[in-house]
């Protein structure tokens, strides 16, 4: 079942480094972007970053890598791939017509991964004539310093779930099969499950002392500066695609959402635009060291609630949805390692303060 001709469509941050651990694993790539400007600059990342990426997030390089990355803007270039990644913005109309543009072009055997992160593959595949084919294929973002792709597909078939697994293990990620298709998978919920409990916090702190506290407890980064690393226009998306299906388990205080789509309207957009909640100054976010950090239980507590809910969805077990969030946001500890830390009874007392002081979904206790 050995594949060797690989695609990706969509050049942006996500897609080149997808392309490129692709690439490293011995696999032809064809990247395809409709933006020739967004695939010189993917090139260009490729030639000259790539490799000392790769060694920063502790993978071997294989031989120059950028040279077996092909680029083109027309779909039909990947007529030949056996495997293709979609890695397009989180928009379901934009994702249904890359995979139709996708199954004209290709061999009736290949097979189409879709990173969504906040919609699924049965969503994305919906009015293809084979959707059997598309299963889900998720990074976490850095993709090049996250050890994780997240597998599912309730209407995949074997044999693509069975490929998605193998591309993931050859491009050195650690393939992680979940039990059902979700909108936002495993990972996603519970990051969005942080975010949303941090935009709530901030009705009584400011950023850096939320972010710091999360910190202080062993996070490589905080919620907020999560939210500013994807982008606070993307994260609004996000939380407006999973409202189809979570409500308001996932949405920002009504004061927050109002701040946050002000920041928007003013380009400060998070990391990618220089400023959002924090400044930053390329890679590095700028945190000035807050007088006291606040109290992180609120959110932790939303955190362990949501790992509850994965494994009540049957998305995973306890141990899995620990694994998810190591790999998946580089932390120290799982939701249920934080359960056993801070305490059930602890937790879930808080849940149900902070759900009787603001009424908000992600704080609505189900353990």
């Amino acid at each position: 079942m050995t594949i060797e001709r690989t695609g990706v469509v969509g050049a942006g941050l996500m897609g080149r480094d997808i392309a490129g651990l692709l690439a490293n694993a011995g696999y032809a790539v064809t990247l395809v972007d409709v933006d020739a400007d967004v695939l010189a600059e993917a090139r260009a990342y490729h030639d000259a970053e790539l490799e000392a990426e790769l060694r920063a997030g502790g993978i071997e390089v294989s031989d120059r890598p950028a040279e077996r990355i092909a680029y083109d803007t027309d779909i039909e270039a990947l007529s030949d791939a056996e495997f293709v990644v979609e890695a397009v913005p989180e928009r379901l109309g934009l994702k249904r017509g890359i995979v139709a543009d996708l199954e004209s072009v290709l061999d009736g055997e290949a097979i189409i991964g879709t990173n969504t992160s906040s919609l699924t593959p049965g969503d994305i595949a919906a009015e293809m004539a084979h959707p059997e084919r598309v299963v889900l294929f998720h990074f976490a973002n850095p993709a090049l310093r996250r050890d994780i792709v997240e597998i599912s597909g309730d209407g995949a078939s074997d044999r693509a779930l069975e490929i998605a697994h193998e591309a993931a293990g050859a491009i050195d990620r650690e393939p992680i099969r979940l039990g059902r298709e979700y909108r936002a998978n495993g990972l996603s919920r519970l990051s969005a499950s942080i975010k949303c409990a941090a935009t709530w916090e901030l009705l009584e702190a400011d950023p850096a002392a939320i972010d710091t506290a999360a910190r202080n407890v062993g996070f490589d980064r905080g919620p907020l500066e999560l939210i500013d690393l994807i982008g606070l226009d993307v994260h609004l998306a996000t939380v407006d695609n999973l409202s189809e299906v979570y409500g308001d388990r996932y949405a920002p205080p009504p004061e927050v959402r109002d701040r946050m789509e002000e920041l928007v309207a003013s380009d400060r957009l998070g990391k990618k635009s220089g400023a959002g909640f924090f400044e930053w100054d390329g890679e590095a976010c700028l945190m000035d060291d807050p007088e006291e950090p606040h109290d992180i239980q609120p959110i932790l507590a939303a955190l362990v609630n949501e790992g509850h809910r994965l494994v009540e969805d049957g998305i995973a077990d306890e141990a899995t949805v620990d694994e998810i969030l190591k790999r998946g946001g580089d932390s120290e500890i799982g939701p249920f390692d934080l359960e056993e830390m801070f305490g059930t009874d602890a937790l879930r007392e808080t849940l149900e303060e902070r759900h009787e002081e603001t009424g908000a979904a992600v704080y609505d206790a189900v353990f």
